[in-house]
């Protein structure tokens, strides 16, 4: 079974990585972002926004390249970013990655805040799983590519500890 320019099997387990990534750890970093603006934490500005742009560039190296498996934690930004790099939504991931002190703070939340909308065209409608309305569509999202996952015969995306055979044996 073939997608447009890849099989199955790579599309399903890469489009669900990504659509994880994009709709809670990104959601979740944005969201404490915007809150550090208001409270005038830049440190916390800072760092955010420099992990929004590493998880920005894997999620763009998902949905552009299709590549995997994903490389240790340690070096996943750096593969990521040499990947992308190319692409305007790339250029900006390394941007805020280096962005220094210089840069104010709510120049950085605003530019978060167009990375993640125009990765998240990339990628399609990913309801926000943060506020009310998008909690059970985003779950209904990641059943589906879960079970996209399962029929291809690739593993799910979730964190293994949270499948019910680990919780049985914990």
């Amino acid at each position: 079974m073939k997608t447009i320019d890849v099989d199955a099997r790579r599309y399903a387990w890469c489009r669900g990585h990504a659509m994880w990534w994009v709709g809670l750890p990104i959601a979740a970093l944005l969201e404490d972002l915007r809150g550090a603006v208001v409270e005038g934490q830049d440190g916390l500005v800072h760092r955010n926004a420099r992990v929004i742009g590493q998880s920005c560039a894997v999620v763009l190296n998902l949905v552009l390249h299709h590549d995997r498996p994903l490389p240790a934690a340690r070096v996943r930004a750096p593969w990521a970013l040499a990947r992308v790099g190319d692409h305007p939504l790339g250029r900006e991931c390394e941007s805020l990655v280096r962005a220094g002190w210089d840069v104010p703070a709510d120049e950085l939340a605003d530019r978060c805040e167009r990375l993640v909308a125009g990765v998240r065209a990339l990628l399609g409608d990913v309801p926000d799983p943060l506020v009310p309305a998008g909690y059970f569509p985003s779950l209904a999202l990641a059943r589906d590519w879960l079970k996209l996952a399962e029929l291809v015969g690739e593993e799910g995306f979730l964190p293994k500890e949270w499948s019910q055979e680990e919780g049985r044996n914990a």
